[in-house]
């Protein structure tokens, strides 16, 4: 019941998290009440924090930053591709920023933070999600060093098509597990 009434009447505030808003980690901000008064200030959040902690993943590894940039271009049957090598640009608008660890029961974690410049739109989404297999392919030898059971990331992707036949990791969105540990028992 209490959950019914949360989600009626706070549908639509900025008070609450919003898993659409996850096209770019760095900038999530809240709307919060002050203690004691009826005022309210904009607040970030540190996303990357809050969802290991929900997890509870015992973080080994949380990586700097780094960001890219990419031409693409539609080939002659109309898919989307690279023009070019996807390069590392302290400027670029396609940001990740990963975080390895370990679960409570023994699972190893990979999570991928990334900003999603093409938002929502149908190629936006894409160009973001070819983008993210051409960094993942980059990082082919630091994760067979390093094999993981469990790899998270924000935004719908393809990185399940990437596997190989000895690969044993599965894709789970970092939205959806996020909402369920924040809501459900």
């Amino acid at each position: 019941m209490l959950n019914y009434a949360l989600d009626v009447e706070t549908k639509g505030n900025a008070s609450l998290l919003s898993i659409s808003a996850f096209h770019d980690p760095t900038s999530y901000r809240l709307k919060i009440k002050l203690p004691g008064t009826d005022e309210s200030r904009e607040a970030n959040v540190d996303l990357l924090e809050t969802f290991n902690w929900l997890l509870g993943l015992v973080a080994h590894r949380i990586a700097a930053p780094r960001s890219y940039e990419a031409n693409t271009e539609r080939d002659g049957e109309g898919r989307m591709r690279l023009k070019g090598e996807l390069k590392e640009h302290a400027d670029g608008p396609w940001w990740f920023r990963t975080v390895t660890g370990t679960m409570l029961d023994g699972r190893r974690v990979l999570v991928i933070w990334r900003k999603r410049p093409g938002g929502e739109t149908p190629d936006g989404i894409v160009r973001d999600n070819l983008v993210l297999n051409e960094w993942f392919k980059l990082g082919k030898s630091l994760r067979e060093d390093d094999p993981h059971d469990l790899i998270y990331v924000n935004g719908s992707n393809n990185l399940e098509n990437l596997k190989t036949p000895s690969d044993t990791w599965t894709v789970r969105l970092i939205e959806d597990d996020f909402h369920r540990l924040m809501w459900e028992q």
